[in-house]
């Protein structure tokens, strides 16, 4: 596919994103903000995240960040601030403010939110208007993960907030971030056709192959078998379970597992929690475990198989990498990895595990008939939303018409050598 030609001035891109729990919406921004760097070199990036890990990661040359008071989550649309002890309405007003700062002075050519079209209470919109009526030429784009969350929850949230009014009337343009044919996100939320027409299924965002090769990666791990099973619950926060199941698992089987297994705990694991794993595997000659791992797709390419949970990152990785896996997604508070999980898994591109069915003899068959499947069994998935999302934004700039995207449903059984070149 050709390349996109640029403006000859450096575009000027700034980035929101929330980010109250988890990694998911600034790893998304940083591997759009690196793609982006990568097809236009001279690209000033901003990036104003919520993220209490944001110093944790590399970020592409020519950006920068600026860093929002972090808040957490502690009920439906409740908040809190994360470290500091004031009302969540004062944090918000205060991230409000910073987050319009920097759009006023930095004047970006497209702004980019992600995930929640108005920000975390609306802390956002303040942004976009501005953006809308000073810098007219700005253009205002949201991106949408494949999936956000179970239809009639949505509708009611995006009602209650107004959303449906900022699709309509502010944005200039709606990337979706997965394909149409999975999930119909204009449908399932009952989208406008006003918004309709501007909302661009771009795919899946492919991630690129990570910093050290799987060679490397298994020299660095006192290996006992040549097969690799990698565990991972993303940021941590919230995958004790999975982890304590997958021990679980390798300490009761009858007969000595087959493989080695790699537990990454995660950048938001408790320390407790992380103290109790490394006092779990210490002493097992086949288990390993790392705190965190700032570049996990290395490890996940080196892995002959991975257990996970459903988040968006992750899968990507999974995909993007054709690893085998195993996905035990999270089902509360929100149903989002549900049902993406289930989606993947009925296309054969994923084998799913619900929680509710998460015990140590039943991971261990999932795992053992992961192993044995022949490669040529296993399905693939074009993975191009990267190459979308600069099409598209180039499109938006030059102001020229985007033309419709149609996806095939048609799925291979096994991806070609030269799919390994788009990755």
């Amino acid at each position: 596919m050709t390349a996109p030609t640029f403006p000859s001035q450096p575009w000027k891109l700034m980035y929101y994103c929330h980010d109250t729990y988890g990694l998911g919406h600034l790893r998304r921004t940083l591997t759009l903000a690196g793609h982006l760097r990568q097809r236009e070199r001279g690209a000033s990036q901003l990036i104003v995240t919520g993220s209490p890990v944001a110093s944790s990661f590399p970020y592409p040359a020519g950006a920068d960040y600026v860093k929002l008071p972090a808040v957490i989550k502690t009920g439906a649309g409740q908040y809190e601030g994360r470290t500091i002890a004031t009302a969540f309405g004062v944090v918000r007003d205060m991230r409000q403010d910073i987050l319009l700062s920097a759009a006023r002075h930095f004047k970006p050519d497209v702004f980019i939110v992600d995930h929640a079209p108005g920000g975390l209470a609306g802390e956002a919109v303040a942004s976009l208007r501005h953006l809308k009526e000073q810098v007219p030429a700005a253009k205002l784009v949201v991106g949408l993960r494949d999936v956000i969350d179970e239809p009639s929850r949505v509708r009611a949230a995006w009602s209650k907030e107004g959303v449906y009014e900022l699709l309509d009337d502010i944005y200039d343009l709606i990337l979706v971030y997965g394909r149409r044919d999975l999930y119909d996100v204009v449908a399932e939320y009952g989208l406008s056709p006003r918004a309709a027409a501007k909302t661009r299924f771009v795919g899946y965002l492919q991630r690129a192959a990570g910093l050290r090769s799987p060679a490397a990666i298994r020299a660095s791990l006192p290996l006992k078998t040549d097969t690799l099973v990698v565990v991972t619950a993303g940021g941590g926060g919230d995958g004790k379970e999975l982890f304590r199941t997958t021990l679980a698992a390798l300490r009761d089987r009858s007969r000595p597992a087959s493989f080695d297994c790699l537990l990454v705990g995660g950048p938001l694991m408790p320390e407790v929690d992380q103290a109790e794993l490394r006092r779990l595997t210490n002493g097992w000659a086949k288990l390993h475990f790392l705190d965190f791992a700032e570049d996990m797709i290395s490890y996940i390419a080196a892995a002959d198989a991975v257990v996970t949970m459903g988040g968006y990152n992750t899968i990507c990785e999974v995909l993007s990498l054709r690893r085998p896996s195993i996905v035990v997604p999270r089902v509360t508070p929100r149903t989002e990895q549900l049902i993406r999980a289930e989606a993947l898994s009925q296309r054969g591109l994923i084998r799913m595990l619900h929680p509710d069915d998460l015990t140590p003899g039943r991971l261990l068959e999932e795992l053992d008939a992961l192993l044995a499947a022949p490669a040529a069994s296993r399905r693939w998935l074009p993975m191009d939303g990267l190459t979308g999302v600069a099409r598209e934004v180039g499109q938006l700039l030059r102001r020229e018409p985007t033309p419709t995207r149609v996806y095939s449903n048609v799925w291979a059984a096994a991806a070609p050598p030269q799919m390994l070149a788009t990755i």
